[in-house]
């Protein structure tokens, strides 16, 4: 067995359904055992006979991760969220940098798909991702991107992590205790670090990340609160650099805001009948952004 695959996915059967199929297409060539931990308490998703199906209903995506590789035949795991789609070029390069590679966790770039990066010029909110070029790895990294190389990182990100199962067993896993996904993200690089572990991102090849379904700015804005009362968690578990610290006159704005956040909303509408109108569509979205984070990291004392 080459690689052990390990997909979560909850209650998202078409995008779901794209990826499986790319990384059955993508590794038909490989001693690969793909399996699918279905976190969702309604929907099941199907799957051929050769893929490994397990439920793991209302867990979380740590606590599937950890059932899946639980169950990994493999020396090398292959962590997929269940919007990445793979391909034949990046499963097997994945596996060439872990064979020159020892005491390593590995990213690969991803991108949107061109489809959809068609699709996000047409929408004021597709034009505002784009313009904060949130359409790819490299416009969520930062500064410290590099180019068309392999390169040394400070962290790593699950969404597509190779690491080899020992090094994944020594710190136990995902931390299971986070509400929301996102900051176990934070936590799991940290302690893989104190064990010595070097973390990579390969960005000569890029996998496509397939968000077709929540190309939506009241999915995005209420991701943006879900991810601010995992932080609050973050926080209480030791994290305090992760802690926000807002002003008075800050607080009583944002809770304005929050409290009028339905007529916001109505008016990000009206900003959005023409591209003309974008700078302010933006700015609005900021200020929204801001509330719901607000909102989120404070939503155990409001």
């Amino acid at each position: 067995m080459q690689v052990s695959i390990i997909i979560p996915t909850k209650d998202r059967v078409s995008v779901f359904q794209k990826t499986l199929e790319a990384a059955l297409k993508a590794t038909n060539h490989l001693q690969c055992q793909i399996i699918v931990v279905n976190d969702s308490k309604e929907n099941t998703p199907v799957v051929p006979e050769n893929v490994t199906l397990i439920s793991n209903p209302g867990q979380g995506v740590a606590s599937a991760r950890n059932a899946g590789a639980r169950l990994a035949e493999a020396t090398l795991l292959l962590f997929l969220d269940n919007d990445i789609m793979i391909s034949k070029e990046s499963i097997d390069h994945t596996l060439n940098l872990h064979n020159q590679l020892k005491n390593a966790a590995i990213n690969l770039d991803w991108v949107y798909p061109q489809t959809l990066q068609a699709e996000l010029s047409k929408t004021s909110f597709g034009r505002f991702l784009k313009e904060n070029k949130m359409t790819s790895f490299e416009g969520w990294y930062g500064k410290d991107w590099q180019p068309n190389t392999l390169f040394n990182s400070v962290s790593v990100a699950s969404f597509h992590l190779s690491i080899l199962k020992n090094d994944f067993e020594k710190i136990g896993g995902y931390a299971e205790n986070f509400p929301h996904a996102g900051f176990e993200d934070y936590d799991f690089p940290k302690r893989l670090k104190a064990t010595g572990l070097n973390f990579y991102i390969d960005s000569r090849v890029h996998v496509l990340h397939n968000e077709e379904d929540r190309i939506n700015l009241d999915n995005w804005l209420s991701n943006q609160q879900r991810r601010a009362e995992t932080r609050r968690v973050a926080v209480g578990m030791g994290y305090h650099e992760l802690d926000i610290h807002y002003t008075a006159w800050k607080v009583a704005i944002l809770r304005v805001i929050n409290v009028m956040y339905p007529i916001w909303r109505a008016v990000l509408n009206l900003f959005s009948i023409s591209p003309v109108l974008d700078p302010l569509y933006r700015k609005s979205i900021s200020i929204l952004v801001a509330a719901r984070i607000y909102k989120g990291f404070n939503s155990g004392t409001l």
